[in-house]
């Protein structure tokens, strides 16, 4: 699926075969997106994500998930 083929501002989560996949961090869904929500914390002066949360939703099936964070 390209971005092409999806209007991202009308792409809702179906949760028919939502599944908890929360542990290890993933990058792609088993349904094969890549495209997640995410919830994030910008810093106000720097306009920059300054804290996000470990969970995450696929945008199409409404997968639970872990996300990866960046090597310390």
């Amino acid at each position: 699926m390209t971005s092409r083929e999806v209007d991202i501002n009308k792409v809702k989560p179906t949760y028919k075969n939502a599944v908890d996949l929360r542990g290890p961090a993933l990058t792609v869904c088993i349904c094969g997106s890549k495209v997640w929500n995410v919830k994030v914390i910008f810093e106000e002066e720097s306009r920059e994500i300054g804290m996000f949360f470990s969970e995450m939703e696929c945008i199409f099936c409404g997968s639970l998930a872990t996300t990866p964070t960046p090597v310390e």
